[in-house]
């Protein structure tokens, strides 16, 4: 039994435009009423996986993963938003995979929910563009800047970054390790930042090594770092995870932060202030940015505000704490 998805590729017709079919609506011309009609018969699509009667009131919500405290909080902040609306939401994952977001999509459809939220970071430009014309409301979240006409909430990444190495500076390091994670934009934009500073002040010199955005992922990269002494005054690492393994790996080796080196995260994860030491690190508002896309979803479903697409960008800021040292004094 094929898919929505397989059959809009055999017939080049958009899932939008199967689903209108699907669901009866009128606005489809009549030879391609037929064509998707003859093509749901011969790959013996089951209509009865859509429902008689529209699911009212309902949000969807995509997000590549619900681990770490990054895009859970995202969502909570969506949902917690929505307790106070007549809407509801469910919440999908789709494990950084492509193929499972059409998927996920295909679903959307087929339960006609009245808006959706997609929260990734991969190219899934066509996926957006079909949503889009097939007039179901779409914000969102944390996503790399493109040409698509939707409105968008996230935080300026390289701004972000660009702030933390300031800071650092101000405080006197001049050798700084960056411990890169995945290579998706926003990790992207922190590093362009920090090497874009460096650039700018010869006297500050930036080595990058590569990890994940995991605790493994900070933690591995710096225990073969320290196979040769140490030679940096300051690590950033991409967020509080890595941090954290970075950390432990220091600890093992002897080292204490912030006497024989510093340490700066990103992100304010719930545990950072409660670490040994607590954690210096650049907080993005992850929350804040649940409650802007809940908001904006429902303007856009209810026909409210600006009819020109909106980014919003939402500040982060330093949260100074005891695992920086002040060289300066």
């Amino acid at each position: 039994m094929a898919t929505l998805r397989e059959i809009s590729k055999k017939i080049g017709v958009s899932i939008a435009t199967i689903s209108r079919v699907l669901n009866g609506e009128e606005n489809v011309s009549p030879e391609t009423r037929k064509k998707v009609l003859k093509a749901i018969k011969e790959f013996n699509y089951k209509l009865d996986r859509i429902p008689k009667k529209k699911l009212h009131n309902v949000i969807g919500i995509i997000v590549p993963n619900i681990k770490g405290n990054h895009y859970n909080i995202i969502a909570e902040g969506i949902e917690e938003f929505l307790l106070t609306t007549k809407y509801d939401s469910f919440v999908t994952t789709t494990h950084q995979l492509l193929n499972k977001e059409m998927e996920l999509i295909e679903q959307f459809f087929s339960r006609r929910v009245d808006g959706i939220i997609i929260c990734t970071s991969r190219n899934d430009e066509k996926q957006i563009e079909w949503l889009i014309n097939s007039s179901i409301p779409v914000v969102t979240v944390d996503r790399q800047d493109t040409d698509i006409r939707v409105d968008a909430v996230g935080i300026d990444n390289f701004e972000s970054a660009y702030k933390g190495i300031k800071y650092l500076y101000k405080k006197g390091h001049r050798k700084i390790l960056f411990v890169e994670g995945e290579k998706i934009y926003s990790i992207k934009e922190r590093k362009k930042a920090i090497l874009y500073f460096a650039e700018r002040h010869p006297d500050m010199k930036v080595k990058v090594i590569e990890g994940n955005l995991e605790f493994e992922g900070g933690y591995l990269p710096i225990k073969d770092y320290l196979k040769k002494p140490l030679d940096v005054t300051a690590i950033v690492f991409s967020n509080d995870q890595m941090a954290v393994g970075g950390m432990h790996a220091l600890f093992e080796k002897g080292y204490n932060v912030p006497s024989d080196v510093s340490i700066l995260g990103f992100d304010d994860d719930v545990y950072a202030k409660f670490l040994n030491p607590p954690l210096t690190t650049i907080r993005q508002p992850r929350r804040e940015l649940g409650e802007v896309a809940a908001r904006l979803i429902i303007e856009r479903i209810e026909g409210k505000g600006s009819r020109v697409a909106r980014k919003i960008t939402l500040p982060t800021s330093i949260v100074e704490r005891e695992s920086v040292r002040d060289l300066e004094s």
